[in-house]
């Protein structure tokens, strides 16, 4: 189990070491823990839409949804070299994981938790490095991370991720989406909603899916390929951009009711069309990376 942690100091005097150990008490019985992150098991009774707030410094995360009104924590690591504080109450949970010095090397600083939350919580979770794996959560999930790869799946609310290099992916889920990278990779496979916002520098972009819900689709990255697999059903506006890349499609669009300034443009730059019967906005921006419209039965659409 967890240990709890008191901070001393030798000139300080026997008044404030008293002092420090109500204080101390008081926070246990308000739900705070201080361990050394050995073996982490915590559970908190909650209300059926509780906020969990997770900083991870690295190691897996895992958060899934569950039936129960409760948020159980569990923690394993191989050193005592990070230190954990959970703060719960009915409300809201959080953890904060701090190393105890610099310069960890990456197995002692692994810290992996296992996580499972009411389906209706709010999610937040930061990492540095490592993966983060959230599942089956109908509230709003944001994401902030470093080098860490990030897979979502089942989610139905609201969701904002950002990371500087780690790839993200997201799979059966939907909602106002929105998915910023700097290096990483973004892949959505059967994400559907109101809006999705995608953007990354240097990384690639795959979109499988029917472009459901009448929404608005944005994908733009700077100089890697982006991918768009749609299925039969599938029923877009789309207006696609290469700036010095390319355009290829292997689907047949027809023509807008409205015209657009750039309809001179060659359609290996630029590429305006309705498929089926338009529900969908989709815009599709590259500066030099190659934009890849291809509809079932595609064998290159199939590569990854």
């Amino acid at each position: 189990m967890a240990r709890i942690l008191m901070k001393t100091h030798s000139h300080a005097s026997s008044q404030k070491r008293n002092w420090s150990a109500v204080c101390l008490a008081g926070c246990i019985c308000l739900g705070l823990t201080v361990a050394s992150a050995e073996t982490i098991k915590k559970k908190f009774t909650t209300t059926a839409n509780p906020s969990l707030l997770l900083h991870s410094h690295a190691g897996a995360v895992s958060v899934k949804g569950w039936e129960q009104n409760e948020i159980e924590i569990q923690g394993e690591s191989a050193s005592d070299a990070i230190e954990v504080i959970i703060v719960g109450g009915e409300q809201k949970v959080s953890v904060q994981t701090h190393p105890k010095r610099e310069r960890l090397t990456p197995e002692e600083a692994r810290l992996d938790f296992r996580i499972q939350v009411p389906r209706q919580a709010t999610v937040r979770v930061d990492s540095e490095r490592g993966q983060i794996q959230i599942e089956g959560i109908d509230g709003n999930v944001t994401i902030g991370g470093i080098s860490t790869a990030v897979l979502l799946s089942k989610v139905r609310g609201n969701i904002s991720v950002n990371t500087v290099d780690g790839a993200i992916r997201m799979q059966s889920s939907e909602g106002h989406i929105k998915a910023e990278s700097i290096s990483g990779d973004l892949t959505f496979v059967q994400v559907n909603g109101p809006e999705l916002r995608a953007s990354t520098n240097s990384g690639r972009i795959r979109y499988e899916g029917d472009f459901g819900q009448g929404g608005t689709y944005v994908l733009n990255n700077y100089s890697s390929p982006i991918d768009i697999l749609a299925s039969a059903k599938a029923s877009f506006d789309l207006t696609a951009r290469a700036v010095q890349g390319l355009i290829e499609s292997t689907l047949s669009f027809r023509p807008t009711p409205l015209g657009n300034p750039f309809r001179r443009l060659s359609p290996t730059k630029f590429l305006q069309g309705r498929f089926n019967s338009g529900t969908s906005t989709v815009e599709v921006t590259s500066y030099s990376g190659t934009i890849r419209v291809q509809g079932p039965g595609s064998q290159s659409g199939a590569a990854q």
